[in-house]
């Protein structure tokens, strides 16, 4: 809630207020959110969790179906073009053609070699400390 109060010395003002001295309350509605709203809210929180935990993958609140999380997508090195909840690709394979995507996620799998060999273990190993007892 906004109070706003008008004097004499409110002549900067462009719209016309109260009387000098009066008080206009302005109430600001607040929008109801729709159940897909509430839906993402969840899950969102569900991937900062699992994020924050370093972890690869959780569980959809509603689904209950294993989701990749960003750390997962960037792991494998390319947008697969799915459309993936978390692409932190921007989804560049989504739509495109068929020559554009090949292309790009065969760069991606380079890039993802290139970091496997110097890691020494593949960007899909689970690590000791993952694990979804929750």
């Amino acid at each position: 809630m906004t109070i706003t109060s008008y004097t004499s010395d409110d002549s900067h003002s462009k719209s016309k207020g109260p009387e000098d001295g009066q008080v206009m309350i302005h109430s600001k509605q607040t929008r109801t959110k729709t159940h897909a709203e509430l839906e993402k809210e969840k899950w969102m929180e569900s991937h900062r969790l699992a994020v924050e935990g370093n972890r690869k993958m959780y569980i959809d609140p509603k689904t209950g179906y294993s989701v990749m999380t960003e750390l997962l997508h960037k792991r494998r090195g390319y947008c697969c073009g799915n459309a993936c909840r978390h692409c932190p690709y921007d989804n560049e394979n989504v739509g495109v053609s068929p020559e554009v995507k090949k292309a790009n996620i065969e760069r991606g799998k380079q890039r993802r070699r290139e970091i496997e060999a110097v890691e020494g273990k593949l960007a899909w190993a689970d690590d000791p400390e993952d694990s979804d007892d929750e």
